[in-house]
């Protein structure tokens, strides 16, 4: 049965419990091209019923509803011209079935068409009422006639008309191959779900990668879940006009990298703070040299030249060196000598010499020296035109969101479990510029090397608290702002009913003991009586059986070692927390405190492990947002992590 989001519905009334709904006006891009919806798939075979019965499906992957009135979907050689009416959600397909409504079995069409497609190919285009292409297809780049799979369209904000973006359909329905209603893109099969996204001033939009469980929705509040994030950033860097501050600890997807060598071109000021990393292992120095890669085509721009108007302007916590592994840079499109047109230094980087050809400057220690790459820069945000900030556990990796290349080809969504959030407000935005220029060294498109700080260098300089759309928002960056002590000071103080969490590594004792003294009354080992507090928990499974992790003080077992600020302190009465069953990793890092309750509802999210490293020594990001919708949306997706992991729901 084909979904349809209820924003249309919550358009219409106004709810304590729902997020700012969508405003319901055409987009276009600040560049001048049109920003709307696409061509998602295409039966242009008709289908096991009848050859007759085709049908197109239209996408919308932006963040507004979009008015489909005075647009038309129209073949250069006159048939079909549909002149389209209607509007289409956020996230949401339009259905165009052909002569009547049983065209597609099951689904009521969003409007009816006459005219048919030619099964040797057709060239369509998407036009806006100025005539302006959204997008376009010149002939059929996927599909089969004899098994009725569609043409499936594999990303929505990649070029329309490019061979590499179609598939055949794999996918059966009631009349062949194809997957009428939902979009390429998902996860598991799962259509996407936005259900709460708006782009007002004010807006707090989440999205979660992975499945949520909508039956813990409070009325009108459904979270958006089965996202494809890649899509979310991009349609944010797409709409940007004026800058984009990106602090990244890795990067490996061309899409994105495409689209801000693209806002760079058209005068968009683009700085980027990248990762530098240790020499470490096969695995580990695969991934830095394909990150370098890419950092090289950033720096060179869309004209391919170094030290020109369309570069990205890029800096880092270290020196980051030229990849001159030839064949690398063939594959890459890279010229071949090109690492030469970068400066060739001998310098200290740590307490050892490094020689290579300089691709990225980082913060200087003295004169050619500098800090280890040991520390990570781990923030994943961006700061788009100084109004909204991008955030959350997200790394803008292939491994972050598909798993796999393949599966980033064929648009599925099977890697890492993570989250991502982005709020519109300008002061939270200027209190995240403090951060990026405290690293960057500087205000300017240019980097001081001598003045930037990372790490325990830095100070604690900006506000702590705002108000974005009515709710209070704290902020603490890492290390300086004790990020992870007022997580336990938040939680000991302010937690009176419930507390679930799902993080990645956890090891700071003091967490612990404060959520055991909630749980059963004390913190001492192996002593406490239950006190009637819920305290729900998953974690990943890398770290599960770790002899330093919470996971083994909160299920009473003995660890295989202890330390001086890991005593091991055992639950008497072991919590319901579980090791992950994800896929791949869980990457979440997020408290959820006091959901469903009139007692600050609140959620923790951000970059932030609850650790030593995340608290003094890794650059990171951590929010606090008290609001009851906010924090049922991540309840929702907690659930289905809770669940899948062998957690009982009821």
């Amino acid at each position: 049965m084909k979904w349809k989001n209820s924003l249309t519905a919550l358009a219409l009334v106004t709810s304590v419990f729902s997020v700012q709904s969508p405003l319901s006006t055409h987009v276009e891009a600040a560049a001048g091209a049109v920003e709307g919806p696409v061509i998602s798939e295409i039966a242009w075979m008709g289908t096991t019923v009848d050859a007759n019965d085709e049908w197109i499906e239209l996408y919308n992957p932006t963040s507004q509803a979009i008015s489909l009135n005075g647009w038309t979907l129209k073949a250069q050689d006159g048939t079909p011209s549909i002149p389209l009416q209607g509007s289409i959600n956020p996230g949401d397909t339009f259905l165009l079935e052909r002569t009547d409504d049983s065209t597609v079995p099951g689904i009521a069409a969003d409007q009816l068409y006459s005219g048919a497609l030619s099964n040797s190919g057709e060239v369509l285009e998407l036009v806006n009422a100025a005539n302006q292409a959204s997008d376009s297809i010149s002939k059929w780049y996927a599909g089969d006639s004899t098994s009725r799979a569609t043409m499936e369209r594999k990303n929505t904000l990649t070029a329309g008309d490019d061979p590499q973006n179609w598939k055949t359909a794999s996918t059966s329905y009631d009349a062949g191959f194809g997957t009428p209603g939902t979009v390429s893109g998902t996860s598991n099969g799962q259509p996407e779900q936005l259900n709460n996204v708006s782009n007002d001033v004010g807006a707090i939009n989440v999205y979660f990668n992975k499945t949520a469980l909508s039956q813990f929705a409070t009325p009108g509040n459904v979270a958006n879940y089965n996202v494809n994030l890649e899509n979310r950033l991009l349609n944010r860097i797409n709409a940007a006009t004026k800058s984009i501050d990106i602090a990244t600890y890795e990067i490996n997807l061309p899409n994105i990298v495409d689209a801000l060598i693209e806002k760079a071109s058209t005068g968009v000021t683009v700085r980027m703070i990248a990762d530098a990393k240790p020499l470490s292992d096969p695995e580990h120095d695969a991934r830095y040299e394909l990150m370098k890669l890419y950092l090289e085509k950033l720096a060179r721009g869309k004209d391919g030249q170094v030290n020109t108007s369309d570069d990205v302007h890029i800096f880092s916590d270290s020196i980051i060196f030229a990849v001159e592994n030839q064949t690398k840079r063939a594959e890459y499109n890279l010229p071949q000598t090109g690492y030469q047109d970068f400066t060739q230094r001998t310098v200290t980087v740590g307490s050892g010499p490094q020689t290579g050809h300089m691709l990225v400057e980082g913060e200087s220690k003295s004169t050619d020296a500098y800090y280890s790459p040991d520390d990570q820069m781990h923030n994943k945000f961006l700061i788009i035109d100084g109004k909204w900030v991008f955030t959350g556990s997200w790394n803008f990796t292939t491994t972050g969101l598909y798993g796999t290349d393949e599966n980033r080809a064929n648009g599925i969504l099977d890697g890492n479990s993570n989250h991502s959030i982005e709020l519109h407000s300008s002061e939270l935005s200027t209190i995240y510029k403090t951060e990026f220029d405290e690293m960057w060294g500087s205000a300017s498109i240019t980097p001081n090397a001598n003045v930037s700080n990372y790490g325990s260098r830095k100070t604690d300089n900006t506000a702590h608290q705002v108000t974005v759309g009515g709710k209070m928002i704290q902020v603490y960056f890492s290390p300086g702002d004790n990020a992870v002590p007022k997580m336990n000071e938040t939680i000991e103080t302010s937690a009176d009913q419930n507390t679930y969490f799902s993080i990645f590594a956890w090891s700071d004792q003091s967490l612990v003991d404060t959520l055991k003294m909630k749980w059963e009354g004390s913190r001492n080992d192996m002593e406490g009586t239950l006190t009637g507090f819920d305290v729900k928990g998953v974690f990943d499974d890398s770290f599960w059986n770790m002899w330093w992790s919470a996971s083994v003080d909160m299920t009473g077992r003995t660890a295989t070692q202890t330390s001086v600020n890991n005593p091991n302190t055992r639950w008497k009465n072991p919590a319901p927390v579980y090791m992950d069953k994800e896929s791949r990793k869980l990457h979440h890092k997020y408290f959820i405190i006091d959901a469903d309750t009139s007692s600050d509802p609140l959620v923790i999210t951000g970059s932030t492990n609850w650790s030593t490293n995340g608290n003094d020594v890794n650059d990171e990001n951590a929010l606090w947002i008290h609001d009851l919708s906010i924090t049922n949306q991540f309840k929702q997706e907690f659930m289905a992590r809770y669940q899948q992991a062998g957690g009982n729901i009821q």
